[in-house]
């Protein structure tokens, strides 16, 4: 292999290194806009590839609900995505991208339309309604005019081999908690929003922080108000200013 060759490809797997770099997540981490994966879609007969097909899919038709363009005359949504295109973005070779899309058609979740000789197709996403969803999804979602409280957050049934220990915060009338934070995701009661209020002058620091660090880390609390106590004591402890008499040391 001549020097001028060996430079190259050293070069480019420099190149290819610092593409890949990653570093921890941290509280002040910008995370990249999230794709929506359905709930739907997790129960349906169909491989890992037919589901991050229809996730790329629908995340394209969102954007094209903002464009006139991509309305049709009976006021659907419809997208174009070359069959190149998608697989390139999948990673994926034409031809398991073309397969993909015959399933998602097959299982009614997409409809394309052809347009005319060498064009691409017009991609129609479906959405599945709330008759299609199971049981289990059904019982999870809020009534009309309920508010809606975080799956994590709901009451869970408790375990019979474990003891029965008395009712504590999270296990009291969901309806009382209300959605607080940034991403709508710090669930207090007004008792709870009062008390730290009087506790904490910069609480809703706190509930910011809280918010933004369920929503990049994915990390689920019991308590949200005690989480939010426990941070502002740590945060306290930390700061506090020691005084010692002269002479003597800490």
């Amino acid at each position: 292999m001549s020097k001028p060759e060996m430079k190259r490809r050293q070069e480019l797997r420099a190149r290819d290194h610092e593409k890949h770099m990653s570093e921890f997540l941290t509280p002040e981490t910008h995370v990249q806009q999230y794709m929506i994966v359905p709930r739907f879609l997790l129960q349906m007969d169909l491989s890992e590839t037919e589901k991050l097909n229809y996730v790329v899919l629908l995340d394209r038709a969102r954007l094209s609900q903002s464009n006139p363009r991509f309305v049709d005359e009976q006021g659907h949504v419809f997208l174009i995505y070359p069959i190149h295109s998608l697989a390139e973005t999948m990673n994926k070779s034409e031809m398991t991208v073309k397969n993909a899309l015959a399933s998602l058609e097959k299982h009614d979740l997409i409809c394309r339309k052809r347009i005319g000789y060498s064009q691409p197709n017009r991609i129609y996403v479906k959405i599945h309604t709330d008759k299609n969803l199971s049981p289990i999804w059904i019982k999870n979602c809020p009534d009309e005019g309920k508010k809606a409280v975080c799956v994590t957050d709901r009451k869970l049934s408790p375990n019979k081999n474990k003891k029965t220990t008395p009712l504590n915060q999270e296990q009291r009338s969901r309806e009382s908690l209300t959605a607080y934070g940034p991403y709508r995701n710090v669930f207090l009661t007004d008792e709870d929003v009062q008390a730290l209020k009087a506790e904490i002058g910069s609480y809703a620091h706190y509930v910011d922080r809280l918010s933004n660090y369920m929503a990049s880390t994915g990390k689920v609390y019991q308590n949200h108000a005690a989480t939010i106590r426990r941070w502002a004591e740590r945060d306290a402890a930390s700061t506090r200013i020691y005084e010692c008499k002269e002479g003597e040391s800490l």
